[in-house]
């Protein structure tokens, strides 16, 4: 009896225990996906709250699960095989469901917590929208949500990175968010970062600029003058389509006989983790700029760059192209 009273009550914990979700540091996506058996996607932050820049979740049966480090909210961005982003929003001691099928990862639902039931609804709204029609939903969301994380992410992933970015708006939305989220660092780094951007049109000349590369030398426009081909690059270890790219134009380089100059921009909070990155995908041959204030960057900035992976191509001083789809970049250089 005493035995049978033991084996109950050590599985009566358990079933507790994992109703209860997870622990107040941490928090957990359990997912099923049909159509899809076995694979692998990548998570990150994109304001670097993953301290080791990207996660791997790992799937079976078309089941996966993932659990990470939280204290704090904040949004994760998972990337599946044909790299379609899929934001999730984190709170401490909380757990989420992800449910939907592989061939439409756009009508996904994530169950569990307030910002991503919200999520869903926006994801719902614009299912057939046209891209007028979805920035016009994305600025109401975050008028009538400023509380929530998923304001910041709509600002920014379609006012702020896109191939004509309003920075006007987003600066005014911003606003309301920072009011109603005061310790949202990275909202108010976003919202600094839109009032301080630079807009530059495509035939003028690269302005004028001087920094330090991660190894102390000077980078200006000095420098870069007797090169007749520069492609300026923002990227970051937690995004793995900037740290793909960035190997393929570090092989670039190499290969171009001094015709071409490549000069990254990390995203990174810190020098070591992005040395480190550069050294692992045989990118320390090219110049890179990481002054550790992220999306606030003075170069970053100025040179009017709002994306992750973001690019400028340079010919013979002048710009000629920015924000250039990656495929057609690489066949431009």
């Amino acid at each position: 009896m005493k035995k049978y009273s033991l084996v109950s009550l050590l599985s009566f914990l358990t079933l507790l225990l994992a109703s209860c979700g997870t622990d107040s540091h941490h928090f957990k996506i359990d997912g099923h996906l049909l159509n899809l058996n076995q694979g692998e996607f990548y998570v990150y932050s994109p304001d670097g709250s993953v301290t080791h820049g990207m996660d791997t979740i790992k799937v079976q049966a078309g089941r996966f699960s993932y659990l990470v480090e939280c204290d704090r909210p904040m949004t994760l961005m998972i990337v599946f095989p044909n790299f379609t982003e899929q934001p999730v929003f984190a709170e401490p001691g909380k757990s989420v469901d992800i449910k939907g099928n592989a061939s439409h990862l756009k009508e996904l639902t994530v169950k569990g917590t307030k910002a991503n039931k919200l999520m869903n609804a926006f994801r719902e709204q614009i299912l057939s929208a046209s891209p007028a029609e979805i920035k016009k939903c994305a600025i109401q969301m975050a008028e009538d949500n400023p509380e929530s994380a998923v304001a910041v992410y709509l600002v920014r992933r379609y006012l702020v990175a896109v191939d004509r970015p309003d920075y006007t708006t987003a600066a005014r939305l911003l606003k309301l968010i920072v009011e109603k989220q005061p310790d949202n660092q990275f909202a108010a780094s976003l919202l600094a970062s839109c009032n301080g951007k630079t807009t530059i049109n495509n035939g003028a000349k690269l302005p004028r600029f001087s920094a330090n590369d991660i190894n102390g030398k000077v980078v200006n426009n000095a420098t870069l003058a007797s090169v007749p081909n520069v492609v300026f690059y923002v990227w970051a270890t937690w995004n793995y389509s900037s740290t793909s790219q960035l190997r393929q134009l570090a092989d670039k380089e190499r290969q171009s006989d001094g015709k071409l100059k490549v000069v990254s921009i990390c995203l990174n909070p810190d020098k070591n983790s992005c040395q480190r990155t550069l050294k692992q995908y045989g990118a320390d041959n090219i110049t890179t700029i990481c002054d550790g204030r992220m999306v606030n960057g003075d170069l970053f900035n100025k040179l009017g760059l709002y994306n992750l992976p973001d690019n400028i191509l340079i010919k013979n001083g002048a710009i000629a192209e920015q924000h250039i789809e990656f495929s057609r970049l690489i066949g431009m250089l």
